[in-house]
């Protein structure tokens, strides 16, 4: 069975160039082959900052307006991909940046619901193709969270979504997934703020009543749930244990590690 390593980095740990070359070479010692999605919402946060533009979410996902998409656009897709991609060149990783639109690998549809998160979009087709070409041929694509409509237009789609979507497309056509979604806190903390080794949809429940989990981990636990409920090993690790993965194993029942 072929086997393929989904990782996705959080945009909160591509904040310089320096933290950027230093995490590109802990992500060339990880097992092959690779795909890499990457986020980019605090540069996007930041950059909209200074041309004046509003940054406003809800439960941890971005509202996202015409000015905002731009902004984004320009940010996760451009700068943010190219430096990572660049850095994990240098670090002897054949890395190939594209967006999640390229080659029509994830097209979405607009967010409907009770909040108007305007150009966000959620998964609803997928194309294997591309990403697979890509590996077979070597190289480690670099994935931007930005999708398309199927009629010309773009859509800000959750980092952490594109990464769980790629994975369960993967694991769809019978290959053995492993997903690492990286994150700064280095898994999920309960109450006494420690890393829980494990959590299952019912543990998180536990967490949302209590208001241990809130804003931007809830997206993150939505796509690692959902990936694990596809037969994806997933877990979410820290940074600083790279090459290891430590940190919380997410599972879609508890009995299932039994």
């Amino acid at each position: 069975m072929k086997s393929v390593h989904v990782f996705k980095i959080g945009g909160e740990l591509l904040d310089s160039d320096e933290h950027i070359r230093t995490l590109a070479r802990r992500v060339a010692l990880l097992p092959q082959p690779l795909v890499i999605v990457h986020g980019g919402g605090r540069q996007t946060t930041e950059l909209a900052a200074r041309l004046g533009i509003e940054s406003r979410f809800h439960n941890g996902r971005r509202i996202t307006d015409e000015a905002t998409l731009e902004v984004l656009v320009m940010t996760i897709a451009g700068t943010v991909n190219k430096r990572l991609v660049a850095a994990l060149l240098a670090a002897g990783v054949r890395a190939v940046g594209i967006a999640a639109l390229d080659g029509g690998t994830i097209r979405a549809t607009r967010r409907s619901g009770e909040i108007a998160f305007g150009l966000v979009g959620d998964p609803v087709h997928t194309d294997i193709e591309l990403l697979q070409s890509l590996i077979e041929r070597g190289f480690s694509p670099v994935v931007s969270p930005v999708t398309h409509d199927g009629w010309g237009g773009l859509l800000n789609t959750n980092a952490d979504t594109i990464a769980a979507t790629i994975a369960v497309m993967f694991a769809a056509h019978d290959w053995s997934v492993e997903l690492s979604l990286c994150t700064p806190s280095g898994g999920v903390r309960g109450d006494d703020g420690r890393i829980l080794p494990l959590l299952d949809r019912s543990g998180y429940a536990e967490l949302l009543e209590r208001g241990v989990a809130r804003d931007g981990i809830l997206p993150k636990l939505d796509a690692a749930l959902a990936a694990a409920e596809c037969g994806v090993e997933v877990a979410i690790v820290g940074a600083d244990t790279l090459p290891h993965r430590f940190g919380t194993r997410i599972v879609a029942h508890r009995e299932s590690v039994l």
